[in-house]
């Protein structure tokens, strides 16, 4: 696959619109776990790749899927190159013993949609994604949320400088959050090492970027987490204790990843939120998010097979 990662990024980038650099693709695949499933494919026409295929282990699936995704080069589609990736990541995963395939198409493609439904995906859920200008966002309409924040004894710090005990605290609190999103709700909590990598914390670590509130007592309220992507800052979570909700933490928290994101110098932050979260998607309307093209989940589950 390496000799391959060239041609890889570049259809990759050209299709999904991204600017994924070879060397940050092969750093990717040097930190993914050996024990987890993760095959690629490529399809030539003419000497050249036209076609991309991958099957692989993703976090946020169910329990038992594998994440499956065909690209196709727009000037070679509907010529079969598609429908036969396909049928070597289905076969894959059956042989591997997958309950089923999770995919994501953008929200912006009918056909890609379609094409994926007469294969027998199904439309799962659907996350918007938003994207704040950092380089024009102005704090002061939303100071008010941090004075009430203040106002009940709240403050906000983050992991800079933090011991390991206190990481590996932060670490599980992540997880527990987790748990109670819509994305992950029903999900087996993630382990440390898992969100240590969602995280950046092995490979970019910004202990900085992950940001506290802190009740009167001392007790974590909530949190946000950044990692970033080139000039892009990456929202990877803001969450509320569910005893501390109702009390306006997230917009605060939220604040205080754009302020550090901003003094890094990055232009611009993203985020993605499942159509469920709407107090979250009210948060970034507020903070001047603006939407961009979302992507729907799609499932295929198995047929159970009983041996004779």
């Amino acid at each position: 696959m390496d000799a391959d990662a060239p041609a890889w990024v570049a259809l990759s980038n050209l299709v999904l619109d991204r600017t994924v650099t070879v060397e940050a693709f092969r750093a990717g695949e040097a930190r993914r776990d050996p024990q987890q499933l993760n095959r690629r494919w490529v399809a030539e026409r003419g000497g050249e790749v036209q076609g991309l295929a991958h099957l692989s282990f993703f976090p946020f699936d169910p329990p038992g899927f594998l994440h499956a995704s065909v690209l196709v080069h727009p000037e070679a589609r509907g010529r079969g190159l598609g429908r036969a990736l396909w049928a070597e990541v289905e076969q894959a995963a059956r042989e591997a013993g997958a309950a089923g395939l999770a995919a994501d198409v953008a929200d912006t493609e009918p056909d890609s949609l379609a094409w994926a439904e007469r294969r027998g995906l199904r439309p799962h859920a659907h996350r918007f994604a938003s994207e704040l200008d950092l380089t024009t966002f102005d704090e002061t309409p939303h100071r008010e949320a941090l004075a009430r924040a203040a106002a009940q004894g709240v403050t906000f710090t983050d992991l800079g400088g933090a011991d390991a005990a206190t990481l590996e605290q932060y670490l599980n609190f992540f997880a527990d959050r987790l748990t109670e999103t819509p994305d992950l709700a029903g999900h087996p909590r993630w382990p440390p090492k898992q969100v240590r990598e969602i995280l950046h914390l092995d490979h970019d670590p910004r202990p900085d970027w992950l940001v506290l509130a802190v009740g009167p007592d001392g007790g974590w309220l909530g949190t946000t987490a950044l990692v970033a992507y080139q000039l892009m800052a990456y929202n990877e979570l803001t969450a509320v204790h569910p005893q501390a909700r109702g009390q306006g933490l997230a917009l605060p928290l939220k604040l205080h990843a754009i302020r550090r994101a901003r003094e890094a110098g990055l232009t611009a932050m993203r985020t993605n939120n499942h159509s469920r979260n709407a107090p979250m998607l009210a948060v970034n309307r507020r903070l001047g998010f603006e939407a961009r093209p979302g992507r729907f989940e799609l499932h295929q589950l198995f047929a159970l097979t009983s041996g004779a």
